[in-house]
């Protein structure tokens, strides 16, 4: 078990690296330059001076080199349009974004096993049809097409909840709500289809034979069954969900890290851009050994594979 842990690790590390990598150079190889966004109206000596003063002038290798130096210190370097370290911008950042992403989570997670259960349970009937149905209309919304709607509906027309900007924690509702409604629709379907192939497996039949009751034999035969591809769907769908909170966080104009990078990007803040995504490249690591893990646990056949856990 642990030799499965070292050895997600050092993939991590590997894949880190080579994200640093391209990242760095793709982001230096695209049009745009960041002394001319920073001072638009200066002169050509003072924009050289800029250029100079943030070491673009140097090439990417030695850049590079600098960068990871750096790096290895504890140093992401300072954003060049907020004035600060782009690990203070993160830390300000990062916090509200983690509260739409977990409230987002335990909200699709909780909705998408009580509807994948009524669908699962009663297959091909109407809750079944209808419940699929749904799923698969959030499923094709697109989030800022939500977003809007939402604000229409509950900021603009009940002035019901906040729409724009943080400012406190009714403003992340709406947000919420948005990258929710995709996710149960996806964990739904997941969850049904799921519960329809555990409850025609043998050991189910089996435990129905032996005279289990029906709710012993949804918790602990059937659900424990289906969470392995849930969770395996979650991880995944966690990959698009963070994609889409750069889109929502846009809409709402919401201050979380997807708002951070898009700006980072369009003003060409090489290092707030660089670090942000080395803090995805991580969370997306940690993200994929802890569903390796929680696979494990879960199925018995993995655990055995790997000596025990």
């Amino acid at each position: 078990m642990l030799g499965t842990v070292l050895k997600r690790l050092a993939q991590g590390i590997f894949v880190t690296f080579c994200v640093i990598f391209i990242s760095f150079v793709i982001l230096r190889m695209i049009p745009g330059d960041p002394a001319k966004v920073m001072a638009p109206t200066a002169t050509v000596e003072q924009q050289q001076a800029i250029r100079d003063s943030m070491g673009l002038e140097k090439s990417i290798p030695e850049q590079f080199k600098m960068y990871m130096v750096n790096l290895f210190h504890g140093d992401l370097g300072e954003s060049y349009f907020k004035s600060d370290t782009v690990l203070n911008v993160m830390e300000q950042a990062t916090p509200l974004s983690l509260i739409l992403l977990i409230s987002s989570v335990v909200i699709s997670i909780i909705l998408s096993l009580i509807l994948g259960t009524i669908a699962g349970l009663n297959g091909n009937k109407w809750e079944d049809r209808l419940i699929s149905s749904i799923a698969v209309l959030f499923q094709s919304m697109p989030n800022y097409w939500v977003s809007s709607v939402l604000i229409i509906i509950f900021s603009v027309r009940l002035g019901l909840l906040p729409s724009m900007d943080y400012s406190g924690p009714a403003s992340c509702v709406l947000p919420t709500v948005a990258l929710a409604l995709p996710l149960t629709a996806v964990l739904t379907k997941v969850v049904r289809s799921s519960l329809i192939d555990s409850y025609n497996q043998e050991f189910v039949k089996v435990a129905y034979a032996r005279g289990i009751s029906t709710v012993a034999i949804y918790f602990k035969y059937a659900l424990r069954n289906s969470l392995i591809p849930v969770l395996i769907s979650l991880g995944t769908q966690l990959g698009f969900l963070v994609g889409s909170i750069v889109v929502v966080e846009y809409v709402f104009n919401f201050p979380g890290i997807g708002y951070t990078v898009l700006n980072a990007i369009l003003r060409r803040d090489y290092n707030l851009v660089q670090g942000i995504i080395i803090l995805f490249s991580v969370f997306f690591i940690v993200l994929n050994i802890a569903i390796d893990l929680g696979s494990i646990r879960l199925d018995p056949r993995m655990r055995k594979a790997q000596g025990g856990l």
